[in-house]
């Protein structure tokens, strides 16, 4: 065994103080805030299932950003599960109470990790019922989605095969072929952390690109981003000052947050966007439906019909038919030649327009005129 590449730069450690030495010493309050990320982190991707779940959707997520994220994860959780694994040894000698508080970032990584990688699981099994609904919509996307779905399935098969192999590796430099404290696995072990940092550069790139391009929330989780923006912060604090992890893990975590922060400003401001176009047409469509409503009532139907027969009444001023002259001279030429269907009082649309009182009124000032002209 090479020595000086254990955590610390110690040698690997055989006796109780040599386990004890490679420890962090935490207080309570350094423990409780450990306690309190570990159960933040593990709730925080809890949103995006229940969403997915329950839209049955995945439009709006990128494969790639699934895929990325898990390999930063998965490798995250390599870096920290080698280069701490003489912590994990010491569990066995000095108990968990003891080396429990050393391994609370561990806990984090490994859990974040086990709950992210279900949502690419779920993004293969709700993709095909995108697909269906594009389809049966006719969109032009459809060509592009179909693709998308292709590729997705093929960089799960990747991921897949990355945790396998890493996995092996993994477990073959921590047996005691290679050895835990070798020199080649601590450079596996930090490489794997450089790896994370170099993935989380360009994580979340690919949804952070999906956003802008279609504009839209779809199935993305805000809230999950809400508790997981100010949670990496908190947590690169644990990471750096409390914990005291290596660069090699703290700095993925780093560039995490710059980006998480960066995606939650365009998806909230997506969202009210799309969510005040939405309430601008909703109140359009209201108007005209309002609108047609108003044409197509009774009352405005007769008020129009009014408006372009003259000798119809009209509400908003004298009868017509009481002070147009020719109304009245048309009455009086023709009154004796007025067959009874079509005389005021036996005409259906005359009485429709027009209240017997002033039919009343209108026959006992036309039989007046008519006695007038007999006169005459």
């Amino acid at each position: 065994m090479q020595p000086g590449f254990c955590i610390n730069g110690t040698v690997d450690p055989h006796s109780s103080q040599e386990f004890h030495d490679i420890l962090v010493d935490m207080n309570p309050s350094g423990i409780a805030l450990g306690c309190i990320l570990l159960i933040g982190c593990c709730f925080s991707v809890i949103p995006q299932h229940v969403k997915i779940i329950k839209t049955k959707s995945v439009i709006g997520l990128s494969f790639l950003w699934m895929f990325l994220g898990n390999m930063n994860q998965f490798g995250g959780f390599v870096n920290m599960f080698v280069l701490k694994y003489p912590q994990i040894q010491a569990c066995t000698v000095l108990g968990f109470s003891t080396c429990g508080p050393s391994l609370l970032s561990l806990f984090q990584s490994f859990g974040i990790w086990l709950l992210s990688f279900p949502i690419y699981i779920l993004y293969l099994i709700y993709a095909p019922r995108d697909l269906n609904l594009i389809e049966k919509e006719k969109m032009v996307e459809l060509a592009a989605a179909k693709k998308e779905y292709k590729y997705s399935k093929i960089f799960f098969t990747i991921l897949v095969l990355f945790i396998v192999v890493v996995g092996t590796i993994v477990a073959v430099f921590l047996s005691d072929y290679v050895g835990v404290c070798s020199h080649t696995t601590y450079i596996f072990g930090y490489s794997m952390g450089i790896l994370s940092t170099i993935v989380t550069f360009i994580q979340w790139s690919p949804q952070i690109y999906k956003t802008i391009r279609d504009k839209v929330v779809g199935s993305f989780s805000i809230t999950m981003l809400l508790i997981q923006g100010p949670g990496s912060l908190v947590n690169l604090y644990f990471l750096i000052f409390v914990s005291k992890e290596s660069v090699s893990t703290w700095l993925s975590y780093l560039c995490s947050s710059i980006q998480i922060f960066t995606l939650l400003a365009l998806l909230i401001f997506y969202d009210r966007r799309n969510k005040r176009i939405k309430r601008e047409l909703q109140d359009a469509s209201n108007d005209e439906e309002q609108d047609l409503l108003y044409s197509s009532s009774p009352s405005v139907s007769v008020q129009n019909y009014k408006e372009t027969h003259p000798l119809l009444p009209n509400n908003s001023g004298p009868k017509s038919f009481k002070t147009t002259n020719s109304y009245n001279n048309l009455i009086l030429d023709n009154n004796n030649n007025l067959s009874p269907s079509l005389s005021p009082q036996n005409n259906s649309f005359y009485n429709s327009f027009y209240d017997q009182d002033d039919v009343d009124d209108d026959n006992e000032n036309i039989s007046s005129k008519s006695q007038n002209n007999i006169i005459l």
